[in-house]
């Protein structure tokens, strides 16, 4: 069996174009573009960088002016005397040597040879007693002087002759001295020109402490519960 079905008529409205025309502009004003200006995202907790507490200047500890010590002072006492030492003992021994032995050749032609006769022996000794302790107190002074003291040059010298009188009274007082004993007493103007020349050192560093002006530099300190205000100085 055929059905026929009648298709029903459609509805007109006399201002159905009227409408169109007033809804196009809104329908194109809702569609989004890409030149419209876009809010900016919310910054999240988890995006935030960390805040690092930082100390104000105001808290942060004074910087105290650093006092250095002198550029020219000298070397510890036991390293002055190792140097002093060494260098006393070898120029010493070095003048030893040599006035011994124009000693030998002076008394062979003045008098007699160093093992014939007294005269000639002690003319020897003396001469090198003498050059040692010229020799101790130049060594002494020289090692000294290399360790940065300040010790004189003439105490020095007579410390180192003021030695020799160990050696010299050996030698007068007896007539044969071994040379252990004589070796013994050379060591004396090695002592006493260390001694007179550390005593000279000793005495220009206090007057150096006389003369140096007293240096004050003021120091400031903040802090977040007050400050405090103070000097610093060397005496």
């Amino acid at each position: 069996m055929l059905s026929l079905r009648a298709s029903a008529p459609m509805l007109s409205h006399p201002n159905c174009p009227i409408l169109l025309t007033l809804l196009l502009p809104a329908l194109a004003l809702a569609q989004p573009t890409d030149d419209a200006p876009r809010m900016p995202e919310p910054v999240t907790p988890a995006r935030q960088r960390p805040v690092v507490d930082r100390p104000s200047p105001a808290s942060r500890p004074p910087v105290s002016p650093q006092l250095h010590p002198s550029q020219d002072a000298p070397f510890p006492l036991g390293a002055r005397l190792v140097g002093e030492t060494v260098g006393g003992a070898l120029i010493g021994a070095s003048s030893l040597a040599v006035t011994f032995l124009g000693g030998v050749l002076v008394s062979d032609r003045v008098s007699c040879g160093y093992s014939e006769c007294r005269s000639g022996r002690n003319l020897s000794l003396i001469s090198a007693s003498i050059g040692m302790g010229l020799g101790a107190a130049s060594g002494v002074y020289l090692g000294g002087s290399l360790m940065d003291a300040r010790g004189g040059f003439l105490p020095t010298l007579l410390g180192g002759l003021v030695g020799t009188a160990a050696p010299l009274t050996v030698v007068a007082l007896s007539d044969e001295a071994s040379w252990a004993v004589l070796t013994a007493t050379f060591a004396v103007p090695v002592a006493t020109s260390i001694l007179a020349f550390e005593l000279s050192h000793g005495a220009y560093e206090r007057r150096r402490q006389q003369e140096r002006p007293v240096e004050m530099v003021p120091t400031v300190s903040l802090a977040p519960g007050g400050g405090a205000l103070g000097l610093a100085g060397r005496f």
